[in-house]
């Protein structure tokens, strides 16, 4: 892994020499600090302030690509000029851009069927959620204290997503419902590569924390660019990013300086 310092220079040198930046970023544990209930999250003041700048420049372009829905980060950033890849990618909307995966809307049907038996599942079980997210659906344990009953969410999710057909992907305290199609983070950020390279070149960058970021630093790593993990050191786990930052608060200061630099 890089030293973040190489890692800040190579996107640096990167933007410089293609002329523009994208810089891509998760949302939950990277521009917010994870919290126990996902509907408080909020992003940090400062890293608000550091996009807001980040867009100003003619030469860097801002998409904020998150597992929740693309209205709901849309609200929590704020930020009209960036784009916005939501569900993990199946809702793209941006400046010129709206995209729909139409093999993933189909399955709308059987994700409202699983959450209605989901909840219903764990109607008594303190500390569960389940987010009904339109086109996917996250079950939530991070609340949940016993750790008998942790598992026993975690393998009823996994056995509803398995019986309505579903594809099951697994983050931080959270088992996620997606449609079986071929669609992740990481084809989401290929999508908005290749639709704003048609006004030419760019340095693509993408910052995240969870498992489901790892198809987003694949993406980058491929075309190039620089990909980030947002990690406390304890938490060391296979990644395919560059360098690692702590936490979101010591993000800022990294989204700081690529807003200021000549």
């Amino acid at each position: 892994m890089l030293e973040l310092e190489e890692a800040v220079r190579r996107i640096r040198l990167g933007r410089e020499a293609r002329g523009r930046l994208l810089l891509a970023l998760d949302f939950d544990g990277t521009l917010a600090p994870i919290v126990p209930r996902p509907e408080e999250a909020a992003i940090l003041p400062a890293a608000s302030r550091a996009l807001r700048r980040l867009a100003d420049r003619p030469d860097t372009l801002v998409a904020i690509v998150s597992g929740r829905g693309v209205e709901d980060v849309r609200a929590r950033v704020r930020e009209e000029r960036a784009f916005f890849a939501g569900n993990h990618g199946f809702e793209i909307e941006g400046p010129g851009i709206r995209h729909r995966i139409d093999e993933a809307e189909r399955h709308r049907p059987e994700l409202r069927a699983a959450t209605e038996r989901l909840r219903a599942e764990f109607a008594e079980v303190e500390g569960a959620e389940i987010e009904d997210k339109g086109i996917t659906v996250s079950v939530h344990y991070r609340r949940v204290n016993d750790p008998e009953a942790v598992e026993l969410v975690r393998q009823a999710a996994v056995r509803e997503g398995e019986r309505s057909g579903l594809r099951v992907t697994h983050g931080r305290r959270i088992v996620e419902l997606r449609p079986p199609v071929d669609w992740h983070k990481g084809r989401a950020v290929d999508f908005l590569i290749d639709a704003l390279q048609a006004e030419g070149p760019l340095y693509p960058v993408f910052i995240g924390d969870d498992v489901t970021d790892e198809d987003a630093f694949a993406a980058v790593q491929a075309r190039d660019g620089v990909a980030i993990l947002v990690a406390a050191p304890g938490l060391p786990r296979p990644t395919a990013a560059h360098a690692r930052i702590d936490s979101p608060e010591d993000l800022v200061p990294l989204l700081e300086r690529l807003a200021d630099e000549p």
